[in-house]
């Protein structure tokens, strides 16, 4: 076939298209005004939602820290050398933890827009049904969706968003979150401090142990030389015994500026991360999108109507060309469509009954 003779053939399929489309408007509008209505149903039922935002960054690295980890690599014990400022995406998956959702779903809220009442999460949300573990499962999963959290790669700012239909109760869950976070690096800086306060505890009674021993060896030495200096083996001996005094003195040094400082550590409630926005709520809603959500189910109604016309005229030439497959087809439809009124009539008489 010619170029000529496939363009002429594309333009009658696309007058053929356009003649369907025309001819079933109608119907292909009232699937538009069906899809539309749908849509406007959706988005006008759908709650207003008031967003409660803050944002936070975590905190350095401690160089305390980082000298105690120095130290006790000298002794052959391996400490991390950073602390317990985790990176950005660290804070992103804990704030989606159980850890701190499940305090959360457990707690009532006061509810200001319900005249100031305490209402529990599971009775707020209307979680019902099942053991209590199964509906704090729900709740957790439920709280999990209202929360969405992002992370600024340029600056290392982690943003928290939390949307319900009441602005105090997605205000009190913002704090409750930024709270838990403050209070889980607390119970880790505290714990790991802890255990370095131990492990410190030990080297320092053993460094202790090993001075006094050097400097009873060193007075030994003095007592019972006290001519030293004419004796070149004396000196030497005198000077090595004052070099492993000297040693131990450092360590030991070393070791008790490194427990004051764990000491301090594990009693300091410090925050680890420095909150840049405080959790805050603003008066108007989230917008829903009603206009939008219209449109689309506008688009979608008349393009599901095209496509069932375009069926629908497809499936009439078959029948009239006598295609055996398009008269199954339609009697497979019908059946189909029987079976489920059938379904229907029967289920509203049970109803009714």
């Amino acid at each position: 076939m010619t170029e000529a003779a496939w363009r002429d053939r594309e333009e009658l399929s696309l007058f053929a298209l356009g003649t369907i489309l025309l001819r079933n408007r109608w119907r292909i509008m009232r699937w538009m005004v069906a899809g539309g209505a749908l849509a406007a149903v959706s988005a006008f039922t759908k709650p207003a939602l008031y967003v409660a935002s803050t944002s936070f960054i975590p905190e350095g690295n401690d160089p305390g820290r980082s000298g105690l980890a120095t130290l006790a690599g000298q002794f052959g014990v391996a400490l991390p050398a950073g602390n317990q400022s985790q990176s950005p995406d660290f804070y992103t998956r804990l704030l989606s933890s159980r850890v701190l959702l499940t305090p959360i779903v457990r707690d009532t809220f006061v509810v200001q827009e319900m005249g100031g009442r305490r209402i529990p999460f599971l009775v707020l949300f209307g979680i019902e049904g099942g053991s209590v573990q199964r509906k704090e499962e729900k709740a957790v999963r439920q709280l999990t969706s209202l929360v969405k959290t992002s992370v600024a790669k340029s600056t290392g700012v982690v943003e928290l968003s939390v949307a319900t239909r009441w602005p105090s109760v997605s205000l009190s869950i913002a704090t409750s979150l930024v709270n838990g976070v403050n209070d889980f690096n607390q119970r880790t800086r505290q714990g790991q401090a802890a255990a370095e306060r131990k492990f410190v505890e030990g080297r320092l009674g053993i460094a202790g142990s090993d001075l006094r021993a050097a400097e009873d060896r060193l007075e030994d030495f003095l007592r019972t030389n006290r001519q030293f200096t004419s004796s070149p083996d004396l000196t030497f001996r005198r000077d090595r015994l004052q070099r492993d005094v000297s040693l131990k003195q450092q360590v030991f040094n070393s070791l008790t500026q490194s427990y004051e400082e764990v000491r301090i550590r594990e009693v300091r409630d410090t925050p680890v991360i420095t909150v840049i926005e405080p959790p805050a709520v603003p008066t108007v809603p989230q917008p829903r999108g009603r206009l939008l959500t219209v449109l689309i189910g506008l688009i979608l109604g008349g393009f599901v109507g095209a496509i069932i016309a375009l069926m629908s005229d497809t499936v009439s030439r078959r029948r009239e060309e006598g295609d055996a497959q398009a008269d199954e087809f339609v009697d497979t439809l019908g059946d189909m469509k029987g079976a489920m009124v059938g379904r229907f009539r029967r289920v509203s008489e049970r109803i009714r009954r």
